[in-house]
């Protein structure tokens, strides 16, 4: 019979003494986040955040800029990494926030792991079940290892939480989870409410009393206020028929794909389904075969020789089903009022979905870590099944997305853009030739102009604002720069591009809103002063800048 034991290569691999252990666990859980999190900066919502934060500290970044003018949401993250923006660039900022989160999420991760199934190479190897099961098996999108913005650090926080949990420090883990509100208050709260589940779950031997987390509660509620009041704040003074305009546009209309899974393409929807219900199904048969498990061989005792804490397990498990509850519950309320979508919307738009694309992957990550020890302590077939696999499956992902860095070095806020070094090179020029206060019409999937140009746009499609009365000017504005027009195959298409709109519609649009300059496709040209290309001649660059004679100061606003 094959057995691994204490005697072990794989035993033998970790360092004898238990700091250097936990170092090491924390570098590679830290290279993995690396792996899974490090394209080329601005990531996908770095260019929303970012840019946010530094307008937020310097208003004369951008002045006149729609969206950097909105209400701030999140203050939190703006006084924790926004004033790095005044001492270095946005994207060493972007980089320096990167590894402060990964950082945070590495440690938070191996203490959480370490809690669950203390054996050597654990942390790393769940770790990586753990992104991989977020990108490829989520049901609404969501993510936590990547570009920096104030949920990875909400998400850090929530780890800490767990670990707490996971050792039955009940009180310590609600201070976590209103950390984690500071920075992101439905991350934050979707926490708490799993949490309030797992506790109200936990066996009566083992469950402290409320009185007794008083405490934590208390201290976790004060610090989740920076997170909280700029939420609450958001609607307030606000006609209730806007807020609920607004909620339906940023539910239906902008973040369907988070809010309103329901709502999406039949084979989208079908898609989501089949990937996140593999891996729910998966969990549920972690979870039974774990809780059987730990019942047959824990009755008082916590920890086993075979380095499981199955008492952490079941918590673990019980914190996923809230969540997979949540979802349930979302899908309800989006079907219930699928007639009434102003009532649907007010609901929807707090993110039902959101923890489940997070604390499942955990769930079966850590699950899977404990199976597999208890399978190492067993020896034999089995055990060599389940290293190899888990090695396979992880290593396949790391590699894949290695490749993957090396295939291409466009920033993913830019992907969408055509001939993105051209595009760079535009918005360059814009930065070093134009006034600091001249504002753009630009390309609907435009977003990071800001990120290269640090000149503000009259709107694009991702940077919608936060506060009601700003996201139904957003709609109305989107509406009206990239209307739906008749294909010729008949099919509506979005006109999402100044070329596209002839010189006449760009010239009234210019001063509707006060765009002093235009940055679009060169072809078809519009019968604008060109600025760029410096020499006038369009046909040698794939994008043009244009002045349209326009005062951005003396615009309508």
């Amino acid at each position: 019979m094959c057995r691994v034991d204490a005697r072990s290569p794989l035993a033998a691999a970790a360092p004898a003494g238990p700091i250097a252990s936990r170092w090491l666990e924390c570098a590679l859980v830290f290279l993995v986040f690396f792996i899974a999190g490090g394209a080329p900066a601005p990531h996908v919502n770095e260019s929303h955040y970012l840019t946010k934060a530094k307008h937020y500290w310097d208003p004369s970044y951008c002045p006149g800029d729609f969206f950097l003018d909105s209400a701030d949401a999140h203050l939190a993250f703006y006084w924790g990494f926004g004033w790095l923006t005044r001492l270095v660039s946005l994207t060493a900022t972007a980089w320096i926030g990167r590894i402060v989160a990964w950082a945070l999420l590495a440690a938070a991760w191996e203490s959480l792991a370490r809690r669950v199934v203390n054996r050597p190479g654990i942390a790393a190897l769940s770790a990586t079940v753990w992104v991989a099961l977020i990108e490829k098996a989520n049901f609404a999108g969501e993510w936590v290892v990547g570009g920096i913005e104030a949920k990875c650090i909400a998400y850090a926080l929530v780890l800490l939480g767990l670990a707490q949990i996971a050792v039955g420090k009940w009180s310590v883990a609600w201070i976590g989870f209103g950390a984690a509100a500071a920075f992101h208050v439905l991350v934050g709260a979707w926490a708490v409410l799993a949490g309030m589940a797992a506790w109200v779950t936990e066996p009566r031997a083992s469950r402290p009393s409320l009185r007794s987390m008083l405490p934590g509660l208390i201290i976790g509620g004060i610090l989740s206020l920076p997170g909280l009041l700029p939420a609450l704040a958001l609607d307030r003074n606000v006609d209730p028929a806007v807020a609920q305009q607004a909620a339906r546009i940023y539910v239906f209309d902008r973040l369907p794909h988070h809010l309103a899974p329901l709502t999406l393409p039949a084979d989208e929807l079908r898609r989501r389904l089949v990937r996140f219900g593999a891996m729910a199904a998966c969990f549920m048969g972690l979870w039974a075969w774990t809780s059987s498990h730990g019942r047959r061989l824990t009755r008082s005792l916590s920890e086993q020789p075979d380095g499981v804490a199955w008492q952490a397990v079941e918590r673990m498990m019980r914190f996923a089903g809230a969540s997979l509850a949540f979802n349930f519950a979302g899908l309800a309320i989006e079907a219930a009022l699928w007639d009434d979508p102003l009532r649907a919307a007010t609901l929807l738009r707090y993110y039902w979905f959101r923890l489940a694309d997070v604390a499942i992957p955990l769930a079966v990550a850590l699950g899977t870590g404990a199976a597999s020890s208890v399978f190492v302590q067993r020896g034999g077939a089995v055990a060599i099944v389940a290293i190899v696999g888990v090695l396979a499956g992880g290593g396949w992902y790391l590699v894949s997305k290695s490749l993957e860095r090396l295939r291409t070095s466009t920033p993913p806020a830019a992907q969408k853009m055509d001939d993105f070094s051209s595009w760079r090179n535009a918005c360059e020029w814009v930065r070093d030739n134009t006034p600091p206060a001249a504002v753009f019409l630009i390309p609907r999937t435009g977003q990071s102009f800001k990120w290269y140009a640090s000149r503000a746009d009259v709107a694009n499609y991702k940077d919608v604002p936060q506060d009601a009365a700003s996201v139904v000017q957003w709609k109305r504005r989107c509406e009206e720069l990239f209307p739906l027009v008749p294909g010729d195959d008949g099919l509506a298409m979005i006109h999402g591009s100044p070329e596209q709109w002839g010189t006449q519609r760009t010239k009234a649009l210019a001063r509707k809103y006060g765009a002093s300059h235009v940055i679009a496709r060169s072809f078809p040209p519009l019968a604008l002063p060109i600025a760029y290309p410096p020499s006038g001649d369009v046909t040698g660059s794939y994008y043009a800048v244009y002045e349209t004679g326009v005062s951005a100061t003396g615009a309508q606003r």
